[in-house]
């Protein structure tokens, strides 16, 4: 198993509201780059977080919860406040399969940091 990195689409966003943490990848260009160790931020271009780790800063520094769930048609996300659970907006029928939802988890989770992004 390995970890997800956000899409470059994904990264753009993440800058753009601002953050600024250390990661293990970055995008030049079009391309993702991965290391072995942690690069400072403010060296990087465009850097390119773990899914989770830009999921934990959305509710670290937003306050914004991503809670990934499934069902018989794939998966969804709901979006809530992370402080009290006050709910944002959720995928009902959105999805990209069949169902409505996605086929898999990183698919969704790579769809509801969009949205999520779009709040702020």
């Amino acid at each position: 198993m390995t970890e997800t990195f956000v899409t470059l689409e994904t990264a753009k966003m993440l800058k753009e509201k601002g953050f600024m943490e250390d990661c293990m990848a970055f995008y030049t260009k079009n391309v993702l780059f991965k290391c072995n160790a942690y690069i400072n931020t403010n060296v990087l271009k465009l850097p390119a977080p773990t899914q989770s780790i830009a999921q934990k800063w959305l509710r670290e520094t937003k306050n914004i919860h991503i809670c990934v769930y499934n069902c018989a048609c794939g998966y969804g996300y709901e979006i809530s406040k992370a402080d009290n659970g006050t709910h944002i907006t959720s995928s009902v029928y959105e999805g990209t399969n069949d169902g409505g939802e996605w086929d898999t988890y990183e698919e969704v989770l790579e769809t509801g940091l969009q949205e999520a992004l779009k709040l702020i």
